[in-house]
């Protein structure tokens, strides 16, 4: 070999070994995914025992049926089901054709067709025997069609464990999923059915709440003590209190999270979310910050739990309303409100819910017009703006005697007619973006603006709290609500 090919040929190689150089530089910069990622998925884990009414599918309890005689039975030395409460659990379909004696169950692009007191079966067009022992067919019991557990499982793409000992039963497959647009646009997948929620926000936690869908939280976190009222959530979610601290949506641990196994994590729409999508978690990001918002997170939130009925009603509940306020209040002169945060400089600005909210109620935010969402202003500042009224929300850090009692502030207009209040309570403070900032917006019109909307407030806030969480106040609750 003479020198120019040996010259050749290490040119070559020194552009071979430049090359994967690049491409490893290259590979370094992109964002790598947990090694928890590789294995999670919607997995359905499914456990009961041979003759029992309910079954477990993640850790959550379900019955077989209303009836509590619809358990799994054995029958020739096979374990057969109540076919539909199993397969509608995991988000498939059940068709039961009355002419035909035909039960059709849809799963995951699976269709197995079977036909009462009939051997075979048709599973995705093909005939198929469903077991050698020509006994071995769907009945009817109770009313209700059972088919063999193991054909069905197998046929779609489940493992099925039989312990003989004590005649449990375990079975895994992947869950039915469905997409979901969050607040930001995002195509978020989930399964159709949601047995497991994280909310790392006490707004969407509320939210949860009002849907009726308490008994699915996984966990709970510290920072909420500052605005949620657990005395009164452990009313309607005695075990809340009790749940595991998972942080929130400022300070969560990715990798505790998946070790949860959620179904989906809530969470506002501002949140930093890289390191759950490197997980492939499931995050619906919802944007509470307008009425409008509010109301769409709802319905967004109730599509994706599975909680359309709930989410319509609370919607419906709040638009009628806000439009009472909104017509009882039209071209009545606005008043000039402050409404404090944490501290009496800090408030809320223009994009903030408690702006819009003080507008709907007949009043005018003496810091609408600065941009942002939470700020912070000095008393200089609040001397100028001198507001009619100055609203407190339950999570200050003070008393309304402080304010008035406060030197600074004694040529406010407010504090000279001892119009300080603080805004009612019951499981958030009325000011903050969920479900009781309806009452927040009664509450604000009638001190602004007296009795204008001629309405009973107290039987008000208790059909509220019946209709929209099934929780009956009592007269000294809702006293305890309105005290100021």
């Amino acid at each position: 070999m003479n020198n120019s090919s040996i010259i050749y040929q290490i040119k070559n190689m020194k552009k071979v070994l430049s090359s994967i150089l690049v491409f490893l530089l290259i590979f370094s910069f992109l964002p790598l995914k947990s090694s928890f990622s590789k294995d999670y998925k919607f997995l359905a884990e499914i456990n009961f025992n041979v003759g029992e009414s309910s079954f477990y599918i993640n850790g959550y309890k379900l019955n077989f049926d209303s009836n509590e005689n619809i358990v799994p039975i054995i029958k020739n030395g096979r374990t057969f089901i109540p076919v539909r409460s199993i397969i509608e659990s995991i988000g498939g379909e059940v068709f039961w054709k009355e002419k035909t004696r035909e039960v059709e169950i849809k799963f995951n692009n699976n269709l197995i067709a079977l036909t009462i007191d009939k051997n075979s079966a048709f599973v995705n067009g093909k005939s198929k025997k469903i077991d050698n022992d020509d006994e071995i067919k769907p009945f009817i019991l109770y009313s209700r069609t059972y088919v063999p557990l193991r054909f069905i499982i197998e046929n779609l793409d489940g493992d099925i464990e039989y312990n003989s000992k004590d005649k449990s039963i375990g079975i895994k497959i992947d869950r039915e999923t469905k997409e979901v647009t969050d607040s930001t646009g995002r195509k978020v997948i989930v399964p159709k059915k949601i047995y497991r929620i994280v909310s790392l926000y006490p707004m969407s936690t509320i939210m949860i709440f009002a849907l009726k869908a308490q008994d699915k939280f996984i966990g709970t976190y510290s920072s909420t003590l500052k605005v949620m009222n657990f005395e009164n959530i452990k009313k309607i979610s005695p075990n809340f209190e009790k749940l595991p601290d998972l942080g929130s949506f400022k300070d969560y641990n990715p990798e505790v999270l998946l070790s949860c196994k959620p179904d989906i994590i809530v969470t506002p729409h501002y949140t930093n979310i890289k390191k759950l999508e490197e997980i492939n978690l499931s995050v619906l990001l919802l944007d509470h910050e307008s009425p409008e918002n509010l109301l769409k997170s709802i319905d967004i939130l109730g599509d994706a739990i599975d909680k359309k009925e709930e989410a319509e009603k609370i919607i419906n509940y709040y638009n009628k309303n806000k439009k009472l306020v909104e017509d009882k209040l039209k071209g009545l002169e606005k008043r000039k409100v402050y409404v404090a945060g944490e501290t009496i400089t800090k408030s809320y600005g223009s994009d903030f819910y408690q702006t819009l909210m003080v507008d709907i109620a007949g009043g005018e935010s003496v810091t609408k017009n600065i941009k942002g969402g939470k700020i912070e202003i000095s008393l200089e500042d609040l001397l100028k703006f001198d507001p009619e009224y100055i609203f407190i929300p339950s999570y200050f850090i003070g008393t309304k005697e402080d304010i008035l009692n406060r030197k600074e502030l004694q040529d406010v207009k407010a504090i000279k007619e001892k119009k300080v209040y603080t805004i009612p309570s019951f499981f958030i403070s009325y000011d903050l973006p969920s479900v009781e900032s309806i009452l927040g917006i009664f509450w604000l019109s009638e001190k602004i603006n007296g009795d204008i909307l001629k309405i009973d407030f107290k039987k008000e806030v208790k059909d509220f709290y019946k209709n929209i969480f099934g929780y009956n106040l009592s007269d000294k609750e809702i006293e305890e609500i309105l005290k100021d």
